[in-house]
């Protein structure tokens, strides 16, 4: 039986049982051709949707259940600048097209199961992702979306608990500048593993070990396919009202192997970072909690000793719970990261965000957002003598506005949108994007809040939501 069949057939018999015709008649009108294309998806990733649909036929211990949750989604998408385009770009007019904005038609099935092993804190959970998205202008970048996750916890009594995972995603290029106007989808994968040995009540020694890796398929951006091999040992304190402080130190090792001599004589091909950290978490009162993640970074590549840095890395963040309804959040940061981009060694960010989530009813949830930030543009030192600069700054200023309606149980209307202009420094040049998506979800669990504990949510790529506390 292929994927089509079964989806429809399981769609089936969940309808007969709880009522949800509406959906079912909605899955049932979509167009082959979408539905064919997400079977074609499942025979080339066998790690995603399959290997979450079979997790049903493993058996669970009898004192436990085994979680059980499906997703199926349909949204469409205005986007007023997809590739990018700073204002005048003479580059915006391709194969005909005089307007920089498209139209995005998505079709997307998640699912999950949560299987006790041994106890309800011993267990494996898988989850994953397939997705289509067919672009009504720049039909070039009609692409498939693909996420797997595994991860099996454990507890050995209540002095050891740990973790190993692995997961692979497949996504579009996130588009910079209006530079790059091909499609390239990124591949990224990662395994990792942690443990935490307890020694009291109020101490305990986290380490984590991870390797991942990431590469494009376009040839131009062959330069930043990577591989990372990290470790990190912690310390953290736990306080009696529910408080905790943790210290501790990261390495990690970074290698290109794409990269040409020429490439490796401007970017080198590997560095070393040594991150030292501080992370806390108080909870000021019931209502009000605080963290923050201070680190410094210490950079050093293989021969380019030029390019050699220090870093800091910087998050504090405040959550208000004003009343059980409205929920308030803050962040300030100060942070790096890479850029793909040639010229660019990397940015760093510094800015103020601002996020208000209000449950007006059971059935509506409104969420808003603003953000300011200012970037700096660290250039690669031999590029910047040419062109006569050591940086490149930007402000970037952004609003969002979602909300969710329950039409019935399991089935949801969603709107998420943004707006944001990006103002550069030394050309006055710059460029806006405006991002509105209406979709219809239908939810499936055997179990409440299955779907919260598998964090399905994570495949959606959320606009404007804010992240939930650590």
């Amino acid at each position: 039986m292929n994927l089509t069949a079964q989806l429809l057939l399981y769609l089936q018999k969940t309808e007969h049982s709880f009522g949800h015709v509406l959906v079912g008649r909605k899955l049932a009108g979509r167009k082959l051709s979408d539905l064919k294309l997400l079977e074609r998806t499942s025979h080339s990733s066998p790690l995603l949707l399959g290997a979450v649909l079979s997790a049903s036929l493993l058996t669970a211990p009898a004192f436990a259940t085994t979680e059980l949750a499906l997703q199926l989604a349909t949204s469409l998408t205005s986007d007023s600048n997809p590739l990018r385009f700073y204002d005048g770009d003479a580059a915006a007019v391709q194969n005909g097209n005089t307007s920089t904005s498209d139209k995005v038609k998505a079709l997307d099935v998640r699912a999950g199961a949560i299987i006790p092993i041994l106890s309800d804190r011993t267990r494996l959970i898988l989850t994953g992702s397939l997705g289509t998205r067919q672009y009504q202008t720049y039909q070039d970048l009609d692409h498939q979306e693909k996420a797997g996750d595994a991860s099996f916890e454990y507890a050995i009594g209540n002095i050891l608990t740990g973790r190993v995972t692995a997961g692979k995603e497949d996504r579009l290029f996130q588009y910079i500048n209006g530079s790059l106007t091909a499609k390239d989808i990124s591949h990224f994968s990662q395994t990792g593993a942690e443990l935490t040995l307890k020694i009291t009540d109020e101490l305990s020694v986290p380490v984590k070990l991870d390797r991942s890796n990431l590469h494009y398929d376009l040839d131009v951006n062959q330069l930043y396919n990577f591989h990372q091999n990290g470790q990190q040992a912690g310390l953290k304190y736990y306080s009696p009202t529910g408080s905790n402080l943790e210290l501790g130190v990261r390495f990690s090792d970074t290698d290109y192997p794409n990269r040409n001599p020429q490439q490796i004589a401007d970017l080198d091909q590997r560095y070393r970072e040594t991150e030292t950290y501080i992370e806390a978490e108080w909870k000021y009162s019931v209502k009000t909690v605080v963290s923050t993640h201070l680190g410094l970074i210490r950079r050093r590549y293989d021969s380019l000793s030029d390019l050699n840095t220090n870093l800091v890395s910087t998050l504090v963040r405040g959550t208000y719970f004003y009343s059980p309804k409205l929920r308030l959040d803050a962040q300030i940061f100060d942070r790096p990261f890479a850029i793909v981009d040639p010229s660019i060694l990397y940015v760093v960010t510094k800015g103020l965000r601002l996020d208000a989530q209000w449950n007006m009813s059971d059935k509506t949830q409104f969420h808003l957002m603003g953000l300011a930030q200012n970037s700096d543009q660290k250039l690669v030192p031999r590029l910047a003598e040419i062109q006569d600069s050591v940086s490149r700054k930007e402000k970037l200023t952004r609003a969002g506005f979602g909300i969710n309606y329950q039409l019935q149980r399991g089935v949801r209307l969603m709107l998420d949108s943004f707006y944001e202009k990006v103002e550069r420094d030394a050309n006055l040049s710059g460029l806006k994007q405006g991002v509105i998506i209406i979709g219809l979800e239908y939810s499936y669990e055997n179990l409440p809040g299955s779907t919260a504990k598998m964090g399905l949510s994570r495949y959606q790529h959320s606009l404007n939501n804010t992240d939930a506390l650590r």
